[in-house]
């Protein structure tokens, strides 16, 4: 008890506990969507004693809408209506409880979390019943960024990433129902799910939220759905009697049947569980979301929103998100962790608990090493704290973890990161976590971007600068005379833009003078070229960078079959090309021979570093050690990028994982250059030149 009272009260232990309650705060707080009090942008607090809902806190749209902005200067809808029949006498005149209506629409209007819980109506999971739509923290959150979208008038553009089970696909597709309801007209939309049952289910929740919203707002008895020029997919909007209410069209269809989308003017799409699409010879989600698209005009209030759990490291959907993640698409990225999630917590019984729970969580947070396979190590479930997690969140996780016999089946059902939800399932060489701390601790712009070449008259090495250039360098080599400080290693791509680029990285090896000294990528050519021009711009690179060793990648061992017939076409002329470079650049890397072949004609060296089973493994073995360790430096994004994807196939070969624009090639120089440079002397100074 003396040791609890102790350890439990320390001050660490109370800062955690303050942010948790903060976390917490932020997740359950005191946000009511009907007054509006404590939901995002509701910043105007305004009193009208006679209206039903007194006291509100409007968003800055709703707060200047002309007739809000009335009843407030009048000072209540009494007042108003007073002053207003006063005015227009000759009208027909109203009532107030005509101006509390309309003040009702005004709001339902411009404030979708007010009208989904006033007016839409959902099935509660627990009960049964219909209920309130009331947003969760993760749907708050995803409603506070298409908001955001909205006032600032741009398209809105979203693939979303989530975990499971928190409404992510009901919320897109009744914000569209928002949109279509009281905002726009003309405004048709497309709803295209995995399978024909969860497209019914989508279908059938659009149909419940009209069922239960009073018909009176819109002048009838009530609305409902009706066929669109009697087809079964195309939906629209009437009373009983079948007259329009609203001049939209819901489309409803699944990905293996979307034939009923085509030649359709749409506003807004939704494209639910996208990662799941299969590719088949008829068709693929990039093909059916592009053919949508393509109809969408790039206007305020279109929208289109891809969102889906994650289904492995390669697809269209990871592309997509990358790509988005990485600002390089139109869309915007947004992943909903679990500890985003209401339901994936486990509550403490009292404050004890929560205080030796901390403490646990403090004990263990440099432990690498998990018990079992149905547990995390510390490190990890302390790194769960960090990203943002809730104390009960991670109670939760905890508990779950135990069903699960490996990280990976839980990081898909259960994410705590855009990295970790697409871990393949296969078997992944790097740790995602070590690659992300290397990332971040190494990754910088280079300082020059461009090309270079070399001066036949003076043989003078030029550099010249292009943004679209193929080379980037980070480091330029210094003036003083030096042996064994710099690496060039060749990996040898294909010319069309399917194949593997071609490589030449840059490594340099001074610091390894010194004790914790570490190789430091400097440079890097990366892009498809002819094999005689790869060649002769890594001669001049290697000059460059004080007549590098320079070890070209002498095989093609471990391919992609599909590029197989390729390499080895190609690897004949590399042979050639390497006899070349022989005659005019000396410091070429050599190897033993061991063809019996080549021993017998006096054979005993030969040019370039052989990648086979042996060599790749230690190359593998090799690098995942100087990687773990931090023993190794390279500033260059795209590397991580290809670590993350490397993998043992289960025949034993290694490779990325297939995929768009997934290649190794910068990765196997790294690996290649932090094996050859292991067996290189140490880098020294040149003292003195032997005259000539």
């Amino acid at each position: 008890m003396e040791s609890y009272r102790k350890l439990a009260f320390t001050e660490e232990v109370e800062s955690i506990l303050a942010e948790n309650n903060k976390r917490l705060k932020n997740i359950f707080g005191t946000h009511d969507q009907f007054t509006g009090r404590g939901m995002e942008g509701h910043s105007h607090r305004v009193v009208i004693d006679d209206y039903p809902i007194r006291v509100q806190w409007l968003t800055e749209e709703v707060f200047k809408n002309n007739l809000y902005q009335d009843v407030l200067k009048a000072g209540s809808i009494k007042d108003y209506t007073i002053r207003f029949n006063e005015l227009y006498p000759d009208s027909d005149g109203i009532n107030e409880e005509d101006v509390a209506n309309m003040l009702f629409w005004a709001r339902c209007s411009r404030d979708p979390s007010f009208a989904f819980f006033s007016l839409f109506k959902i099935k509660s999971k627990e009960a049964g019943e219909m209920i309130p739509f009331e947003l969760n923290y993760a749907q708050r959150y995803v409603l506070s960024v298409l908001e955001e979208m909205r006032h600032k008038g741009v398209p809105i553009r979203i693939i979303l990433l989530k975990a499971r089970q928190w409404g992510g696909s009901t919320l897109v597709q009744l914000y569209m129902a928002w949109i279509q309801l009281f905002v726009m007209e003309g405004w048709y939309s497309v709803i295209i799910a995995q399978t024909k049952d969860t497209a019914k289910r989508i279908k059938a929740m659009y149909k419940k939220v009209l069922d239960n919203i009073p018909g009176f707002i819109y002048g009838v008895d009530k609305l409902q759905f009706a066929p669109y020029e009697h087809s079964a997919s195309d939906s629209i909007i009437t009373d009983p009697s079948g007259n329009k209410v609203r001049d939209n069209v819901i489309t409803v269809a699944s990905y293996e049947n979307f034939e009923s989308t085509r030649g359709m003017d749409y506003a807004m799409a939704h494209f639910s569980e996208v990662a799941y699409w299969k590719t088949t010879d008829g068709k693929s989600a990039e093909q059916v979301i592009t053919n949508i698209d393509s109809n969408i005009l790039e206007r305020p209030l279109t929208m289109e929103i891809s969102e889906s759990t994650a289904n492995g490291m390669a697809g269209y959907f990871y592309d997509e998100y990358q790509m988005a993640k990485e600002g390089t698409s139109s869309r915007k990225a947004l992943f909903i962790p679990f500890f985003f999630i209401e339901n994936d917590m486990i509550r403490f019984k009292d404050k004890k608990e929560t205080r030796l729970f901390i403490l646990d969580l403090l004990e263990g947070r440099d432990v690498t090493t998990s018990p079992n396979d149905n547990s995390e190590p510390g490190q990890y479930l302390w790194s769960l704290w960090e990203k943002g997690a809730t104390l009960e969140h991670i109670k939760w996780y905890i508990k779950k973890r135990a069903s699960f016999h490996d990280h990976a089946s839980m990081a898909s059902e259960a994410p705590s990161d855009d990295v970790e939800c697409f871990k393949y399932s296969g078997n992944l060489v790097f740790n995602i976590y070590t690659i992300e701390v290397m990332r971040e601790r190494y990754v910088s712009p280079p300082e020059f971007i461009g090309d270079i070449s070399q001066s036949e008259k003076t043989k003078r090495i030029i550099l010249t600068k292009n943004p679209n250039g193929l080379l980037r360098i980070w480091k330029r080599p210094d003036d003083t005379r030096t042996s064994n400080e710099y690496l060039v290693i060749v990996d040898v791509g294909g010319r069309s833009k399917n194949s593997d680029p071609s490589c030449i990285t840059v490594i340099n090896r001074w610091n390894l003078r010194f004790s914790g000294g570490k190789p430091e990528v400097v440079a890097r050519w990366h892009g498809h070229i002819r094999y005689d021009w790869l060649a002769y711009k890594a001669v001049k690179i290697a000059r460059y960078y004080k007549n590098a060793l320079l070890a070209f990648e002498s095989n093609t061992f471990d391919k992609k079959k599909s590029e197989a017939s390729e390499f080895v076409e190609e690897g004949d002329h590399i042979r050639g090309i390497l006899k070349k470079i022989e005659d005019i650049y000396p410091n070429l890397y050599m190897r033993a021979a061991t063809d019996p072949e080549d021993i017998r004609n006096g054979i005993y060296k030969k040019i370039g570093f052989q990648t086979n089973k042996k060599t790749k493994q230690d190359m593998v073995d090799n690098f995942i050690v100087a990687f773990e360790d931090d023993m190794f430096i390279d500033p260059d994004e795209r590397m991580y990028k290809e670590a993350s994807k490397y993998e043992q196939r289960p025949d034993g070969s290694y490779g990325n994982i297939p995929g768009r624009g997934n290649h190794d090639d910068i990765l196997m120089t790294d690996m290649i250059g932090a094996l050859i440079s292991e067996d290189m002397p140490k880098p020294s100074i040149i003292l003195f030149v032997a005259s000539q």
